[in-house]
């Protein structure tokens, strides 16, 4: 198994597509049960820290930029 800089992108698209879905279900689910979501508290911390949340950031975009650059 080879992974290629396609491959890679398409993983880090997936898991992103997947995280993404798992926070709006539990965020549907709170609602309809009249608690709150996690998101609140996904913001709350990504808020706590933003010199961690600017890193993570700059880091995918030094991946994705890598990969794609021609």
């Amino acid at each position: 198994m080879k992974l290629t800089p396609a491959a890679i992108l398409s993983l880090i698209a997936t898991a992103g597509a997947l995280i993404a879905f798992l926070l709006m279900l539990e965020e549907s689910l709170a609602l309809r049960a009249g608690r709150d979501p996690i998101s609140n508290g996904v913001r709350a911390v990504l808020r706590r820290f933003p010199t961690f949340t600017y890193v993570v950031a700059v880091l995918v975009g030094m991946l994705l930029g890598h990969e794609l650059w021609p």
